[in-house]
């Protein structure tokens, strides 16, 4: 009992190691700080500005490679046995090609940039992004899945809160780099390849995959049946998942898969185009007259609050409810949004971004635990993960071209106002959400964990 007891405590320590996986991915918000700013420049070939529309579909090309991808390597390495395990080979590869694509970015910038040497060849700079949507689509998968690999299913949100954590420290870690742009605008992008390269250095030697108890559990159970479990697995397209959610008696599913969607577009449009609003009003769409190496960096006030609010709230969830969570943190974020468009200062701006972290992890860390919640039965809980990362990434490639289509519609100082009416949608989708915190029976527990750790 002891032992069994042993095999089932919570290691925060080995959690934040795993959670180095999904850290390196933290180069996107990089990407989305100083790519932007990169497209929007006014001297960029010369004389070609671009419309806020298309700087936002230009970024989204790294999530529209990754919506194809991931499900496609995610699927290769369920299939995968090897002496490193099946996630850690394709994490390694993944995060060094990741860099070396990562490094390359800023020679396809516009000459002048920054005083960068950059070419002022758009081909070559969406070839390198297209590359380095290859290489982060070709992990990333594996990235999210190694922490429940080792966690098991009653500690998950606690692992869940940690592995949010990590990527919030990843973002201060970008946003923070941006203060080298006026130095070199090579500097920070090589800075960032060289802590994914320590970073994934760290996670290789420390942890060990095939020793995670899911990884042992599917070796055993395919020693003892001869086959490989997922030969056995029903399997499930996303088209007939989309069906079964329409023919659900009660549509809580649909309306908070729904409401992950809008909310993760206003998050997502914020993060890809607010370094050009807080920029100079010499710049073309620049609001707060920030200096240009401050303007990414600004967005720490949202990070630096996510990180330290996370785990805490994770804990307040049990209280009063994740439900209930959420729609504080939608709240939070909406007066914060508000304020800020209506007081366009500085100050104001940094105070409400603090608010729209805390907000924000109010939301994100209780989000995903929903979703498995309202699983119907325990064959589906997979196929229910797949369908949020479905929305949260189709709303990561429609964010920056929706809010950047708003913003020249109605001005570039509505930025925050476009955020505030997905944020509204989202919020009345919850209203509709009436399950998702179901206590189960302990024989509903114990057979939902063994599905999830077949998964």
């Amino acid at each position: 009992m002891t032992e069994e007891k042993s095999k089932d405590k919570f290691r925060p320590g080995q959690t934040f190691l795993i959670g180095l996986a999904f850290f390196t991915t933290f180069s996107w918000s990089l990407y989305n700080t100083q790519v932007n700013r990169a497209l929007n420049s006014a001297d960029y070939f010369g004389t070609l500005l671009l419309s806020g529309f298309v700087v936002g579909v230009i970024m989204a090309i790294d999530n529209i490679i990754g919506v194809i991808i991931q499900p496609i390597m995610g699927n290769i390495s369920d299939n995968t046995r090897s002496k490193y395990g099946r996630r850690m080979p394709y994490i390694v590869i993944g995060v060094v090609l990741s860099a070396i694509f990562f490094m390359l970015i800023p020679t396809g910038f516009p000459i002048g940039f920054e005083g960068s040497g950059g070419t002022g060849q758009l081909w070559l700079l969406l070839l390198w992004i297209f590359c380095f949507g290859i290489s982060m689509g070709f992990y990333r998968s594996q990235a999210v899945a190694l922490m429940p690999d080792f966690v098991k299913p009653i500690n998950r949100s606690k692992g869940n809160a940690i592995i949010n954590i990590m990527g919030g420290i990843g973002a201060v870690f970008a946003f923070s780099l941006s203060l080298f742009i006026g130095i070199n605008v090579f500097l920070p992008f090589i800075i960032a390849a060289v802590i994914m390269l320590v970073a994934v250095v760290i996670l290789f030697f420390t942890i060990h995959e095939k020793e995670s108890y899911s990884y042992q559990l599917l070796i055993e159970t395919e020693a003892k049946e001869g086959k490989k479990v997922h030969e056995t697995k029903e399997k499930m397209t996303l088209i007939e998942s989309f069906r079964d959610l329409f023919k659900e008696k009660d549509k809580s599913t649909l309306f908070i898969l729904l409401a992950i969607f809008f909310w993760f577009i206003a998050y997502q449009g914020m993060e890809a185009l607010f370094s050009i609003y807080a920029g100079p009003v010499s710049e073309p769409n620049g609001v707060l007259n920030f200096p240009g190496t401050l303007a990414g960096f600004i967005f720490n006030a949202v990070a630096i609050p996510f990180i330290i609010a996370a785990f805490p709230l994770s804990l307040f969830a049990n209280k009063i409810g994740r439900r209930t969570c959420i729609k504080i943190g939608l709240v939070i974020m909406i007066v914060a949004l508000l304020i800020g468009f209506l007081v366009r200062t500085q100050l104001v701006t940094i105070i409400i971004l603090i608010f729209f972290g805390i907000g924000w992890a109010f939301v994100n860390v209780n989000s995903i635990v929903i979703v498995w919640e309202l699983a119907p039965s325990i064959r589906k809980i997979g196929t229910y993960t797949g369908l949020y990362y479905f929305f949260s990434v189709l709303a990561a490639i429609f964010g920056p071209a929706l809010i950047g289509l708003l913003r020249d519609v109605f001005g570039k100082e509505t930025l925050f106002l476009n955020g505030v009416i997905f944020l509204l949608i989202a919020f009345i989708l919850m209203f509709f959400v009436k399950r998702g915190e179901v206590e189960l029976t302990d024989e509903e527990k114990l057979a939902r964990q063994m599905k999830i750790a077949e998964l």
